[in-house]
């Protein structure tokens, strides 16, 4: 039975236990896998440490900004942060207006709805069990 890759990972982080290093020790596939993820995990390192190191010096390569460059992002953000604070007043002024103006739509709808039922009775609701018996008996 060879080695997990769970086995092989902990072969790589810290010394093996005494069964997995005797089972390296024994089998040349389980050799061969393990001498092939060390050299991976080799070749990885190096690539990370050639990027950080191609980053560390691209960072440190930064122009200076000259003073019209700073005045011009300076009025920049000024303007943006005005625009900003502008809508949000407008937003805080109109959108209470509008949900106002909303709910008092749906009040007067309701309060039409209400009309319209009164107004379409034919009799008063105090009658309406007589009007009943008459419809019956006309039927």
């Amino acid at each position: 039975m060879h080695l997990s890759s769970e086995q092989m990972s902990e072969c790589i982080l810290g010394p093996a236990g005494s069964d997995a290093a005797r089972h390296l020790a024994e089998c040349p596939a389980c050799r061969a896998e393990f001498a092939t993820l060390r050299e991976a995990i080799g070749e990885f390192r190096g690539a990370v440490r050639y990027w950080s190191e191609r980053e560390a010096q691209s960072v440190l390569v930064v122009p200076a900004r000259t003073e019209e460059t700073r005045s011009w992002i300076a009025a920049h953000q000024l303007a943006f942060a005005l625009a900003l604070a502008t809508i949000f007043l407008l937003a805080s002024i109109l959108v209470p207006w509008y949900q106002h103006h909303q709910s008092a739509a749906a009040n007067d709808a309701a309060l039409l709805n209400q009309v319209d039922a009164q107004v379409s009775r034919t009799a008063p609701s105090s009658l309406e069990p007589l009007m009943k018996l008459v419809v019956e008996r006309q039927q």
